[in-house]
């Protein structure tokens, strides 16, 4: 069937075409495993000769010949799963055409100074424009541990929207300190380049590298050499013995374990307090039962420390902070890890839902009754004790509710990138509903006549609000607190429609109809002209931070010149401000070179809106 829908191709608006993913194995995309050596990542080509800096440079301080062997002195509680992420992650930005790996001193100063040659940052990149977090790792002053120390914490920032700068430095205690003043220098001057704001910029370590995030932070770069910049907004430390108070540190942030041997907690707690007696905002974590070097500390008592960092961070930002406040559009369409494709180790779950409705054309006379079906995503283990956000996906021409995610007996691959979103953090777990325009016909053969899918796509709302939205979050636990328009108006704000080709015209008509019921708006790839003016009259007298409307398509698709004149014409409406002209804009539009209507396209961009309105935070 999906060979069929393929031979279709620009003809077949269906989104159907979600479901021919790619197949690959993980050996073959090139990603790698916990049965990967170290060697062969340092070696890999797409690293070209900074793979090596992603590893203690000097081997007498790890051992293990493989990622899931890794062992690092001095250092407790390394995750293999999380040392395969962050190569994977590394490997993805390059395929994407992103560059990780920045040297901070000029040719001529690395030729002056060959012991330069390997200082530089691994840039993981957040929202553009959001605040920047430098974070060091520790080693003793004798390595760089930034496999367990930055690099982990780095990851998990930028997933949450902050960018993240892991530091690889020159393990002496003094070269280290110039080596973060220079960084911050250098950061600040290439600000724009890297679309990172500085203002308001934090200093994260564990062990040495708190060491240095504490003396650079209060001391000030101007003290190794470096411009004046100004202090950071927030120092977080992980596990060092600091002892002494100048009274001239930052708000500081703290954590340690109390079977840490190296790092003492009361030490640490004495120092926390003191910086409090002077007046600087200050705290302290102390996890029961955990040595040096915990770093995320996954699975155990520190488990979710980068959340309360972050939120202390927060408290002492001066300005805006866009991650809270705007939604994260990448600036380039991402491309789906391939191995998303597979099934991941923590996998959702598909439900079918059934529902009474009436037949659209003659809805408000309630006439002839229609027994209706929607397939239901729940994410890994699903609570209906917590609340989850909802996003509806519409199928597009020649399809019905099971072309995009399948059924409960046979899932699409699809799912597997949903399930795999979630399980690595660029996702927070959501339920989604993927219901059908299809009036009568059980076959799905209404959505072949493109006239009628017109016309039932513009139908559509009244069973949308009426049945449908009822039904699911009235079985399912979503943030409305009660299935009725009040409640659904009032959780707004976690709640999305979205669909390609034919989908995209039942997500204008929601547009048009359901702008209370909804925030989040995702039309890919529509290949039609369709009456602006009424689509977007009930959106004029609305505060314009009232929704966000996100569109993708291809330079080959034939949806292209259509989008083109949309996006004309949204930027001219006065009701749409484009977030590339304005950070606080409702609307964004990204074109994908060389795509066309066609799976990649779909695919790609489902995953794009899913994860910039629904990032994991």
């Amino acid at each position: 069937m999906t060979d069929l829908f393929r031979k279709i191709g620009a003809v077949c608006l269906a989104v159907v075409l979600l479901l021919s993913g790619c197949t690959q194995t993980a050996a073959e995309s090139g990603h790698f495993t916990k049965d990967t050596s170290i060697q062969e990542v340092i070696n890999d080509e797409a690293f070209d000769n900074y793979g090596r800096l992603m590893f203690p440079t000097d081997d007498n301080y790890y051992s293990g010949d493989t990622l899931g062997d890794l062992q690092l002195t001095w250092y407790n509680n390394i995750n293999p799963d999380k040392t395969v992420e962050i190569v994977n992650y590394f490997y993805d930005q390059v395929q994407q055409d992103q560059r990780i790996f920045y040297p901070v001193y000029s040719k001529s100063e690395r030729k002056a100074d060959p012991e330069k040659a390997d200082t530089g940052i691994f840039f993981f990149r957040g929202q553009s424009g959001a605040k920047t977090a430098v974070v060091n790792a520790g080693g003793g002053f004798a390595y760089v541990g930034a496999m367990q120390d930055s690099f982990p914490v780095a990851l998990e920032l930028s997933k949450k929207g902050y960018n993240a700068i892991a530091l690889i430095y020159r393990p002496e205690e003094e070269t280290a300190y110039e080596d973060l003043a220079h960084a911050i220098t250098w950061l600040r001057k290439h600000a724009d380049e890297l679309q990172i704001d500085m203002t308001d910029y934090s200093l994260w370590g564990g062990s040495a590298g708190a060491r240095m995030a504490d003396r650079v932070g209060t001391d000030g770069t101007a003290s190794f050499d470096e411009p004046a910049s100004p202090q950071p907004a927030a120092v977080i430390t992980q596990y060092t013995g600091l002892s002494e108070v100048t009274g001239k540190e930052p708000p500081t942030y703290a954590n340690v374990g109390t079977d840490d041997s190296i790092a003492d907690a009361e030490t640490m707690t004495e120092r926390i307090d003191a910086i409090k007696e002077n007046g600087t905002d200050a705290e302290i974590e102390v996890f029961k039962g955990l040595e040096h070097g915990f770093g995320l500390g996954e699975g155990t008592a520190a488990e979710g420390w980068v959340d309360h960092a972050v939120s202390f961070w927060k408290k002492h930002m001066t300005t805006e902070d866009i991650v809270a406040s705007a939604v994260n559009i990448p600036d380039s369409i991402r491309k789906i890890p391939r191995r998303y494709f597979r099934q991941a180790r923590q996998q959702g779950t598909l439900e079918d839902l059934n529902y009474q409705t009436w037949e659209s054309f003659s809805y408000e006379e309630h006439q002839t009754r229609l027994n209706k079906h929607a397939v239901v995503y729940l994410p890994y283990q699903y609570d209906p004790s917590q609340q989850y956000d909802v996003f509806y996906l519409m199928h597009g021409g020649w399809s019905n509710e099971n072309s995009l995610l399948g059924s409960p007996g046979s899932p699409s691959e699809f799912k597997n990138v949903l399930d795999h979103a979630i399980q690595e953090g660029k996702l927070r777990p959501m339920i989604i509903v993927c219901p059908t325009y299809n009036n009568t016909n059980e076959n799905g053969q209404d959505s072949d006549d493109f006239s009628l899918a017109l016309q039932l796509t513009d139908q559509f709302h009244n069973e949308l609000t009426n049945d449908l939205m009822p039904a699911v979050e009235s079985k399912y636990s979503t943030y409305a607190e009660e299935p009725t328009p009040a409640g659904f108006a009032a959780s707004r704000d976690h709640r999305g429609f979205g669909g390609f080709s034919m989908g995209s015209v039942a997500t204008w008509h929601t547009f048009q109809y359901n702008l209370d019921d909804f925030r989040y708006f995702l039309p890919m790839s529509c290949g039609t002209d369709l009456d602006n003016l009424v689509l977007w009259q009930d959106a004029e007298n609305r505060d314009p931070g009232d929704y966000f409307v996100f569109i993708m398509t291809g330079t080959k698709d034939f949806a292209y010149s259509y989008e083109q004149e949309r996006h004309q014409a949204m930027e001219d409406s006065g009701v749409f401000t484009d977030i590339d002209q304005q950070s606080d804009g409702n609307f964004a539009y990204r074109v994908k070179k060389g795509y066309d209507h066609d799976a990649t396209a779909a695919e790609e961009y489902t995953y794009n809106g899913l994860t910039a309105f629904f990032p994991s935070s």
